[in-house]
């Protein structure tokens, strides 16, 4: 008779279920109410710079297609520009 042991086979289930169980309790001791709270604050504050960066350029290219445009009717001789404020003074 051939018989192939199988402690090979229940070695790997065992240590794979060791690591995975290791892993798992150091995430749940990890994730404490206050862990909670600063991982949040730094993902908020990640996605509000990525809103205020993409705004920012956004205005600065609208500021120089502005004064892109005031310079080309200025250059024509157009002295009646409009200027940068919103005339509620």
């Amino acid at each position: 008779m051939n018989i192939k042991p199988l402690a090979p086979i229940m070695d790997k289930a065992t240590t794979t279920g060791s690591y995975i169980a290791s892993i798992s309790t150091a995430i749940g001791g990890f994730l404490s109410l206050n862990n909670i709270a600063l991982l949040l604050g730094i993902a908020s504050t990640i996605a509000l710079f990525v809103v205020q960066f993409r705004l920012s350029r956004e205005k600065k290219k609208q500021n120089r297609e502005f004064h892109e445009a005031r310079m080309a009717a200025i250059k024509q001789g157009n002295l009646n520009v409009i200027n940068m404020d919103d005339g509620n003074e």
